[in-house]
């Protein structure tokens, strides 16, 4: 998907890859634009902390020409990028030779922000590379980098601290790849970030709490190795997208969760959280996906979910819900994804099988205990699970043993480094449309 931001006299190209998502059911959108402020002052105070060539101690040939000082620094940045590069099976940096970067494969430049008669490199795009190596600490130096999107690669390490310095950088993709260590910090530092993918990496521990009450739009941090509970202070986040899935995560959803105004979709699948679903869901009336499965939920569904009017899928699948599925959830207005299965409820209105029969609504109901259907667990396992009563409000964090039996056949994915995904068309999810730009951004700049 191609996508163009306009932003304060910058016009951003990047690509999206939502063929990555498409297990979660989460699609990328126009996310908005940040709010880079045009003030001289600003930008100037800015400026007086980017990094210098001094700070390398870096030298550049006397007989390269340059057009300004700040494509000089970006020569020396990508150069030494190149040299940390040690596989480039499509040859993506071969033509990174020679002072006019603007020409160099994956490299867009634009008219700088506070000088419009200065060309400056704000783009880096080697998605699908498949290149491997390291991200060098010297790509700090493109201080008016706004995207930096390198996912589906091999490279491997670690986040350099000197990303910090990426004043104006807005969007960090850095997912499928190799990275390791625990969750780069250095994300937190960058002032104008407002996307951060770092989805199929081996970033593993806890994830700071400072991440919920940074200004984002989205987090995608799914296929990692975190392992903590889930802050608190989750409910601080401005996201619209929230994507924790496939991890290790335990413990509850905080109730925080219903303080977040502009979630539209969020996926904890694929984790180890348990308790009740936390009734401040009804708080999220943007909610448009909503994937709790395989994790070890527990009690009935909230009885407040048929107000969420703009939901169109939730999956609740493989957990250890009980109770009854009422007609008001099916009729929800929006939805047309509802996905029940593995779980221990035991009645479901007849209005849902009508709406599924009308193909209304895709229902997933597999492996539960409704009577009279197929495929449903034993008389024996359900009756364990009906007779037993839980208090969501009392219930805590963690499972009670002797209440709760364990799904059979159930499966938590384990994590893999998987390779670059293919690029596929998933089945599109309704998003709201971004505004309509009232003025004709101006072109990016290639050199030639």
């Amino acid at each position: 998907m191609q996508t163009f931001f306009f932003i304060g006299g910058l016009l951003f190209i990047f690509y999206v890859s939502s063929s990555s998502l498409a297990s979660t059911g989460l699609h990328l959108t126009t996310l908005k634009q940040p709010s880079l402020s045009s003030n001289s002052q600003h930008l100037t105070a800015l400026k007086q902390t980017d990094l210098q060539l001094e700070d390398f101690k870096l030298k550049v040939d006397p007989s390269l020409h340059f057009e300004n000082p700040r494509l000089m620094k970006a020569y020396c940045a990508l150069q030494e990028w190149k040299k940390a590069i040690y596989s480039d099976p499509q040859n993506l940096t071969g033509n990174w030779v020679g002072p006019n970067v603007c020409s160099y494969e994956g490299v867009f430049c634009a008219h700088a922000l506070d000088d419009p008669n200065i060309l400056t490199v704000a783009l880096i795009d080697l998605n699908y590379g498949d290149i491997a190596g390291q991200l060098a600490p010297h790509i700090a130096l493109l201080s008016d980098l706004g995207v930096f999107h390198i996912n589906s690669n091999r490279f491997c390490g670690i986040i350099p601290e000197t990303f910090s310095k990426l004043n104006l950088l807005f969007e960090f993709d850095v997912s499928n790849n190799r990275f390791v260590g625990p969750f780069p910090k250095v994300v937190l530092d960058m002032p104008h970030l407002r996307f951060l993918d770092i989805r199929y990496n081996e970033f593993e521990g806890k994830l700071p709490p400072e991440l919920f009450d940074k200004r984002l739009d989205a987090i995608v941090i799914n296929n990692n190795r975190f392992h903590s509970t889930i802050p608190e202070n989750i409910g601080n986040s401005l996201v619209s997208m929230l994507v924790l899935a496939n991890n290790k995560f335990t413990g509850c959803i905080p109730k925080s969760f219903g303080n977040m105004p502009r979630l539209e979709q969020v996926s904890f699948s694929n984790n180890l959280l348990t308790g009740c679903i936390p009734e401040e869901i009804v708080n999220l009336q943007g909610l448009i996906l909503f994937d709790v499965s395989n994790n070890k939920f527990i009690g009935k569904l909230p009885k407040v979910l048929h107000t969420l009017k703009r939901v169109e899928r939730f999956d609740f699948s493989n957990n250890r819900l009980t109770g009854t599925i009422p007609k008001s959830i099916c009729s929800m207005p929006a939805l047309l994804d509802f996905r029940i299965y593995r779980n221990y409820f035991h009645e479901i209105s007849g209005e849902c099988d009508k709406l599924v029969d009308e193909k209304l609504l895709s229902m997933k109901e597999k492996d539960n205990c409704f009577p009279k259907r197929p495929h449903q667990k034993s008389e024996k396992i359900c009756s364990q699970m009906i007779d037993t009563q839980v208090d969501c409000k009392n219930v805590g964090c963690s499972t009670p043993q002797n209440s709760v039996v364990e799904p059979g056949n159930r499966k938590i994915t384990p994590h893999k480094m998987k390779p670059p995904p293919q690029k596929v068309h998933p089945p599109p999810t309704p998003v709201p449309q971004p505004p309509k730009q009232t003025t004709k951004p101006p072109p990016v700049v290639r050199g030639h």
